[in-house]
């Protein structure tokens, strides 16, 4: 049984319901899914513009190449800062840790070169070369830092004892403090001092460079990533905590001494309020994440071969004043990751895509209220699409469901890189698509159903167009039965049982099916309802279930054109040398009960009443003026405007005290037969000296009418009771109907 109260616009507000919870519930699974979709907004948007300010100097394959295998000697590094230096170069970034003295140049190591090469042999200039190179490498290396006054290195930092325990480089003592003091940021607002905040992360130890390479750097910011579950470089965490200690990431910390404006952070007990690298704010998520606005894919800023440099090849031109970072790009340094455009992403221009987004204040925001735009879009489409559904078929809503996903995805992308807002995708198009397919699923088990079994009742006896209207509106169908004005139509074959005695079963099976089939086509063409056969009666109504004000001039056009096919198939029927067939009609129009009629397994859409016994009783009164077609006063006083009549009798039928008067049907207004026309005059003028009594006058008349027309039925009828009354006068009380003695 249909619960009353569902339908389409309700399962819509209950999916929508479901959807804000799943919502709600962040599940791994769907915020992967924003993730890619984030991933795909930033890859279809493609390439854009960045400033020259900052420049990547990369150890890369030419570099490499010409200068030998990696980790290179520290002489050769503190070459490549005084370079740098000497370029102009406004700040400088390593993207490198050393936390162990250089490899190739200790003591020991030149005491045993020493004992190997053949010093004597060499030229004063060869022997200056060689001590250079294998001088006190980390000493001169650091010199070259502090002499630059302009270094930042960085630092790595350990979340939890597990990854501490993983590298024996982690520590995080007074010694790894102290040398870190100078990195904190500039200043920390916090509303209780006392408290580090449990939602960040901190930090439990540190992997530093060696000491001498810390104090002689002007200051130090970790470069530690934090990778999405999916390995995706996404989010940079912008504040890491020790104990009450703040610390800035590697590339704000290159921006500070950049700029020599102050950082600073704002800490509340549950969300980082805001950071600021001087008057200029740095949004990041209550966390402290910051999201990483990519410009490009790699190579999207300028690289330039770290050997070029030390060579001398470029120099203040492509340097001065720029912000220098010096990081690895050849594949065999292992500094590659993996980030919205794709992996093999040198870990250098992350920080790159850093420094420019808030060097030029360009941001990819999710602000607080964003959640709540989400949470309104799920809303908002979900009792939308509720709404349409009630008014469009499945396809209709299904177009518009992709119109509005379309234009969702349009709107999203213009958000996105218009006004850099990251909103979610995958939530209210999941939330659209949900409501969508509940809603068909519904229509499947309970709308679709009840369509199928509108088809399946009554496709065999409406026509196609009106089951499709009664599909689209099943309310049209009052399945207990109702009150409703109709026409009804009876039809039956003259003499057809004395024909069926004369042929064989199969033969009067191909006869009826033929005949029944024609003329059921023409029912159905004008929109009537079958309700049944009984032997070669045809039993058919119009006005239901589908309301049609011109009922009443459809049935008589469904009865001329009967009429007019049976005297085709006549013709046909003759030359093939088989049996002529006749009908007969009578129709009726009045209020009548219709619906589908019987017990709760077996039914029938039907109709029942007194007027359907009238048209019943006027398809046999036919017989009694020799005529074809007949309707009543009601059924012509609806369709008068539309068809030719000729009035033939008021009679009183069996079971009714109040007689009827009764039209023969003609034609279509304005058509006619011609000799109907021509004998019509005459046969009217003779019905009123009938029903005036004036016997002798009428047979005149009708006499004169059948020397026109000898097979007129009515005209003959009337001239042998105008006989018979001129002989056997009627008693006083004649009202002149005829009563009807038989059915």
């Amino acid at each position: 049984m249909k619960i009353r109260w569902l339908n389409a616009f309700t399962v819509s507000v209950l999916i929508t319901l479901l959807s804000l919870y799943i919502y709600s519930l962040n599940l791994p699974f769907f915020k992967l899914l924003e993730f890619k979709a984030y991933d795909f907004k930033m890859s279809l948007r493609g390439t854009r513009p960045v400033s020259d300010q900052v420049v990547i100097v990369a150890i890369d394959e030419h570099s490499l190449k010409r200068e030998g295998r990696w980790p290179w000697p520290r002489t050769r590094l503190a070459k490549l800062v005084d370079k740098l230096t000497e370029s102009g170069a406004a700040v400088i970034g390593f993207d490198f840790l050393f936390p162990e003295k250089d490899i190739h140049l200790s003591l020991e190591k030149v005491k045993n070169e020493i004992a190997k090469k053949n010093v004597s042999g060499m030229n004063r200039e060869k022997l200056v070369n060689w001590l250079e190179e294998v001088g006190d490498s980390d000493s001169r290396f650091a010199d070259a830092i502090r002499r630059s006054r302009r270094t930042v290195l960085g630092y790595f930092v350990y979340t939890t004892a597990e990854q501490a325990a993983e590298d024996s480089a982690a520590m995080m003592g007074p010694k790894e403090f102290t040398l870190l003091d100078f990195s904190q940021y500039s200043m920390v607002q916090s509303s209780d001092q006392s408290i580090t905040p449990d939602f960040l992360q901190p930090i439990y130890a540190v992997g530093l460079s060696l000491p001498s390479l810390m104090d002689a750097a002007n200051s130090a910011g970790y470069f530690s990533f934090v990778p999405e579950h999916d390995g995706v470089i996404r989010f940079m965490p912008m504040v890491r905590m020790h104990k009450e200690a703040a610390f800035p990431p590697f590339s704000l910390q290159l921006l500070q001494e950049a700029t020599q404006l102050s950082s600073v952070v704002r800490i509340f007990p549950h969300r980082v309020g805001e950071i600021r690298l001087g008057d200029s704010p740095i949004p990041v998520t209550a966390e402290g994440d910051f999201l990483v606005n990519y410009y490009g894919p790699k190579q999207t800023f300028t690289y330039l071969s770290a050997s070029d440099v030390i060579a001398g090849t470029v120099g203040r031109l492509q340097l001065k004043d720029k912000i220098v970072l010096v990081g690895a790009s050849a594949a065999a340094l292992h500094d590659l990751h993996t980030t919205p455009y794709g992996p093999l992403f040198p870990g250098v221009e992350v920080h790159a895509n850093m420094i420019e987004n808030i060097f030029q204040q360009d941001f990819l925001e999710r602000p607080p209220w964003v959640p709540v735009l989400d949470v309104t879009m799920i809303l908002v489409t979900g009792i939308l699409l509720g709404l349409v559904a009630l008014y469009f078929k499945a396809v209709g809503t299904a177009i518009l469901l992709v119109v509005g996903v379309g234009g969702y995805l349009v709107c999203d992308y213009m958000l996105f890189t218009r006004l850099g807002l990251w909103v979610h995708t995958v939530s209210p198009l999941f939330s659209q698509f949900l409501v969508y397919f509940g809603i068909t699923l519904y229509r499947f088990t309970f709308e679709e159903r009840e369509k199928r079994f509108i088809k399946s009742a009554f496709s065999q006896y409406l026509a196609p167009a009106v089951v499709d209207q009664l599909v689209e509106n099943p309310k049209l169908l009052n399945l207990g039965g109702e009150d409703k004005v109709l026409t009804a139509f009876f039809s039956d074959l003259e003499g057809f049982s004395s024909i069926s005695e004369q042929l064989t079963a199969g033969e009067l099976v191909v006869l009826l099916n033929e005949y029944l089939t024609e003329m059921t086509d023409i029912v159905m063409q004008y929109e009537g309802t079958v309700d049944k056969f009984e032997g070669d009666a045809i039993i058919a109504f119009f006005g239901a279930p589908i309301d049609f004000k011109d009922h009443a001039t459809r049935t008589c056009y469904a009865a001329l054109d009967m009429q007019k096919r049976l005297a085709q198939l006549r013709s046909i029927w003759k030359k093939k040398g088989r049996h002529e067939l006749f009908m007969r009609i009578g129709i009726n129009t009045g209020e009548v009960t219709v619906g589908n009629m019987g017990s709760e397994n077996r039914f029938d859409y039907t109709m029942i009443g007194d007027p359907v016994n009238v048209a019943a009783r006027l398809e046999g009164a036919n017989k009694q003026y020799y005529t074809y077609t007949m309707l009543s006063e009601f059924t012509y006083e609806l369709a008068k405007n539309d068809i030719e009549v000729r009035e033939l009798d008021s009679i009183r039928v069996v079971g009714k005290k109040e007689p009827i008067k009764i039209y023969e049907l003609l034609g279509r207004k304005g058509e006619m037969a011609d000799h109907i026309r021509l004998i019509l005059p005459h046969f009217r003028e003779g019905l009123e000296h009938y029903k005036n009594q004036r016997w002798e006058e009428g047979i005149a008349c009708f006499e004169n009418a059948l020397n026109l027309y000898e097979d007129d039925g009515p005209s003959l009828t009337y001239f042998e009771r105008c006989i018979t009354f001129q002989h056997h006068p009627p008693p006083p009380d004649w009202d002149g109907v005829f009563a009807m003695r038989t059915k």
